[in-house]
């Protein structure tokens, strides 16, 4: 069979990207999955799990009342992951409006402690990718349930 110069150097181009690899990206998978805290789901707001890549990607996805959720766009490859559920007491800081200030009395002995209002719902562990224990490694389609545990939440 006779082959061109021309349909050589395609075929030869093409040949060698495919074994070499070159323009093929590592890609993007999607994971879904269920949270649950003490072995049941979270009926809470504002509640997220972040997925991050070795590059520091990260992917956020909300986690739904019956605890299930579904990230898209997920780098493939070793990801650590972070779960939390943002507590609605803890205050935060609004800069359209003031800021309203405590008087503090004169004599420290009558000061009031305020009240020690965590960030998370969730112990705090579970915040970061670091200290989560939680890791997966994602493919096209993957399953991950995270199981936290931790003291009763009111």
């Amino acid at each position: 069979m006779y082959c061109s110069p021309r349909c050589c150097a395609l075929f030869s181009a093409a040949l060698v990207l495919s074994v070499s690899g070159v323009g093929c990206a590592p890609g993007k998978g999607e994971v879904t999955g269920k949270v649950t805290y003490n072995g049941a789901p979270l009926d809470k707001p504002n509640g997220n799990i972040v997925f991050v890549s070795p590059s520091g990607i990260q992917v956020v996805a909300p986690i739904a009342a019956d605890g299930t959720y579904r990230a898209t766009d997920v780098p493939r490859g070793d990801t650590k992951i972070a779960v939390y559920y943002s507590n609605p007491k803890f205050p935060t800081v609004n800069n359209n409006q003031p800021q309203r200030k405590i008087p503090m009395p004169n004599d420290p002995s009558l000061a009031v402690p305020l009240p020690e209002i965590p960030p998370y719902l969730t112990p705090i562990k579970y915040a970061s990718e670091g200290t989560s224990g939680f890791a997966v490694k994602v493919e096209a389609n993957t399953v991950f349930n995270a199981e936290l545990t931790g003291p009763p939440i009111k």
